[in-house]
């Protein structure tokens, strides 16, 4: 479902901060006594307790491969594997996937965007960061073969999914390397990685934000890399791996520790097993193995190994959010997000059990 095509004039504030990278190496206590908290159990060998709600609802993202460790952990049955029976909705946008947790069609949302762990702490509604399946901006921004400079790219329509989300962090930090004013595009609302992609081939718009990972189909478009993001290492944009409402992770711990176990098997699989995870997605994405292989390597980098994130990863999110609901910044970085369940997975010795690291 794209989202429509609405135009939107961003007006330009002050400059967006970077969040600094802290040097934790293992991720912070959950910061509050009120936050929910992993099951307790005695076991050191990576074993997983029963879940106390075994029919669980997911929303998802899915355009590109560095998000498929949600799916490839249903293809490859580990769900099942530890008693979940998981039903998985695929959204083209992430705002549409956390927006389907909010109004109760979906429990918890896999690849969502991080800023509404954050704009929801300020509602009777929180939500809750479990995991981080990446914690870094991986996208170009490319444009059509005629835009080859800043100069060329004033006053044109760039395109990204919606408002708050990665691909509008892409866009800023973008025009923040090229030296440009956000005043000197117009964004508009149009999807994920494929729609953008197609609204650039349509003609609809100028440029937009595209996973590195595309860049082979990119360039046999005829289309132009202005800029690319991947090589930034210093900004933190964290994409959820596993979030859901805080009411829920309170109501049902074992559940949501087993999702989040789950997601990190499949993640650390995709990493590391790049036969098994080329095949699925050759399946899924209904592409050519050679094709799919090229594909899992590119993000095999990219994505977060231990799922683990530092607090301080949200800055960045909320100062860009910021500028479309400015009331964000009185949010708590701290309450976003609850580190005791992969905590806990460290303890029972899940993570050493299938060969995660437990550091960032």
């Amino acid at each position: 479902m794209s989202a429509p095509r609405r135009l939107l004039s961003l007006t330009m504030v002050a400059s967006v901060a970077l969040a600094a990278c802290a040097a934790a190496a293992t991720p912070s206590p959950a910061p509050t006594a009120a936050a929910p908290t992993a099951a307790a159990t005695k076991t050191t060998d990576g074993t997983l307790p029963a879940p106390d709600l075994v029919k669980v609802k997911m929303g998802t993202p899915i355009g590109e491969a560095s998000q498929f460790a949600v799916i490839l952990a249903d293809q490859l049955g580990i769900y099942k594997k530890y008693g979940l029976d998981v039903t998985i909705t695929k959204f083209n946008a992430g705002g549409d996937s956390t927006a389907s947790v909010l109004s109760g069609a979906n429990d918890v949302t896999g690849n969502g965007g991080s800023d509404w762990v954050l704009t929801s702490q300020l509602t009777d509604t929180p939500g809750l960061a479990i995991s981080v399946y990446k914690r870094q901006v991986f996208d170009g921004l490319w444009c059509q073969k005629d835009v080859k400079s800043a100069a060329d790219l004033k006053g044109k329509q760039v395109a990204i999914s919606t408002l708050g989300t990665t691909a509008h962090a892409s866009v800023i930090l973008a025009l923040k390397g090229l030296k440009m004013q956000e005043s000197d595009v117009t964004v508009v609302q149009v999807g994920n990685n494929a729609a953008r992609i197609t609204a650039m081939k349509s003609g609809a718009v100028a440029c937009a934000p595209v996973s590195m990972d595309q860049s082979k189909t990119m360039t046999d478009l005829g289309l132009n890399l202005l800029i690319d993001l991947s090589k930034d290492k210093t900004l933190s944009y964290p994409a959820m791996g596993i979030a859901t409402l805080k009411s829920f992770a309170q109501k049902y711990p074992n559940t949501t520790l087993i999702l989040a176990a789950a997601l990190l098997e499949a993640q650390t699989i995709l990493i590391n097993d790049l036969k098994t995870s080329a095949t699925e997605w050759a399946k899924f994405a209904q592409i050519d193995a050679a094709k799919a292989e090229d594909a899992i390597k590119l993000i095999q980098s990219q994505v977060n190994p231990s799922m683990m994130w530092v607090d301080e990863d949200f800055a960045f999110t909320q100062q860009t959010f910021a500028k479309i609901s400015p009331s964000v910044m009185m949010a708590d970085i701290h309450a976003a997000g609850d580190h005791s369940f992969l905590q806990k997975l460290v303890d029972i010795g899940f993570y050493k059990k299938i060969g995660a690291p437990t550091s960032l």
